[in-house]
């Protein structure tokens, strides 16, 4: 509690903290509609998932080229608020059109912004901490968990006065807000390092496990994702304007264990957290797809609220520390945009297919069996993580 309170020191830190909360606010508000939104507009289950598809084809291609551009030219920042101007762009759209070309652009906008803007927020916060010498990942990042709660929370009451277009409209607003808030970060580094003095080096062995692994894990975790509201309200009896509620309870169970993951995962070898996650993971989103009853899909949000933490730094944790610094930031774009999107590509339509055939049960049976998988991966390479780099 003390290093919590300890975030109101600075100036600074309250500013970082409000990027949290407001950046996760803004995808908090929109995240359980946006396909509510879609099935309500006629968008089938096929191609809902194709879109997802075309979307992870356009990060592909778009990511790494802007990533690159970034690097260059230490537009780090500037890069974050262009995702940033993006989301808010594809919330606009949704708040004030139903024509079905521009949807499926704002649909495909929020494809290509959110993943990347989240990663690199990511990074660019592990830095700013790094550099200030403080070990409170966990306790900035529950901000990014309250943020979602509150905003998923607002926005069922949202629903209810305004439809869609407030809802979406808000989410432009915080959007917008987070552009403001980025500013904390530093525009460019103090110090640039020529490129002469920055050679290639060689990846540690274990990031190739991590890039295996990654692929199946973000087949089960995306795909489960674009369609668990769905889910909710076809299957499970959730009314729409209260979506925003359970999101809101997803997000609030995981703000004292983000904290609590500052003491714990010091104590512990990041890859075991990291497996161990990705178990939870797959012990969650099969039983997403056996639950009947809402007091057990409540059961169920608890149990994710515990495991997705220790996931969710760890993972990025990892990264970091098998990683030269020199390549730190293309790796985590690698692990957590790349991946996923090549996941979404080869296995979008066909998940949409099963979801919509098959049934739920069916659909996250297959999403926790990729996350199975994932986890086999990191079982068998397990003794090739180290905990330094590899040397040049």
């Amino acid at each position: 509690m003390t290093k919590l309170l300890a975030v109101r020191q600075h100036s600074s830190s309250i500013r970082l903290v409000l990027l949290q909360f407001l950046s996760f606010s803004a995808v908090g508000m929109i995240a359980p509609y946006v396909n509510l939104y879609l099935t309500e507009l006629e968008f089938s289950g096929v191609l809902i998932g194709t879109l997802a598809s075309i979307g992870a084809i356009l990060s592909l291609i778009l990511t790494p080229l802007l990533n690159q551009i970034a690097d260059r030219l230490m537009l780090h920042r500037r890069l974050f608020m262009l995702y940033l101007g993006g989301f808010a762009l594809a919330n606009i759209i949704f708040a004030t059109s139903r024509v079905q070309i521009l949807v499926i652009f704002a649909v495909l906008l929020i494809k290509v912004t959110v993943s990347p803007s989240m990663t690199l927020g990511m990074q660019l916060t592990m830095s700013q901490l790094v550099g200030r010498g403080k070990a409170i990942l966990g306790q900035i990042r529950s901000f990014t968990a309250l943020g979602f709660a509150v905003a998923s929370l607002l926005a069922g009451q949202l629903f209810l006065l305004g439809g869609y277009p407030l809802l979406f409209g808000a989410g432009a607003v915080f959007a917008l807000l987070s552009i403001q808030m980025s500013t904390i970060f530093p525009a460019a580094p103090k110090h640039k390092v020529k490129r002469s003095q920055a050679p290639k080096r060689p990846r540690n062995r274990g990031f190739y496990v991590l890039v295996a692994s990654q692929f199946f894990l973000m087949m089960g975790i995306y795909n489960g994702f674009y369609f668990m509201f769905i889910h909710f309200s076809q299957n499970l009896g959730v009314a729409t304007a209260e979506i925003g509620l359970w999101a809101a309870l997803m997000g609030a169970v995981e703000i004292p264990f983000f904290i609590m993951m500052d003491s714990i995962l010091p104590k512990v070898r990041t890859r075991s957290a990291y497996l161990v996650g990705i178990i939870g993971i797959a012990v969650f989103t099969f039983l997403l797809g056996v639950a009947q009853t809402l007091p057990a899909l409540a059961l169920l949000i608890l149990f994710r609220g515990i495991v997705w933490p220790g996931f969710h730094l760890s993972s990025y944790t990892l990264v970091s520390q098998i990683s030269h610094p020199h390549n730190v930031a293309t790796n985590q774009a690698i692990l957590q945009v790349t991946m996923p999107s090549i996941a979404l590509l080869l296995t979008g339509s066909f998940f949409g297919w099963v979801f919509d055939s098959l049934g739920a049960g069916a659909f996250f049976g297959l999403c926790a069996l990729a996350c199975i998988i994932a986890a086999l991966i990191v079982t068998a390479g397990y003794r090739w993580f180290e905990s330094q780099p590899a040397p040049g």
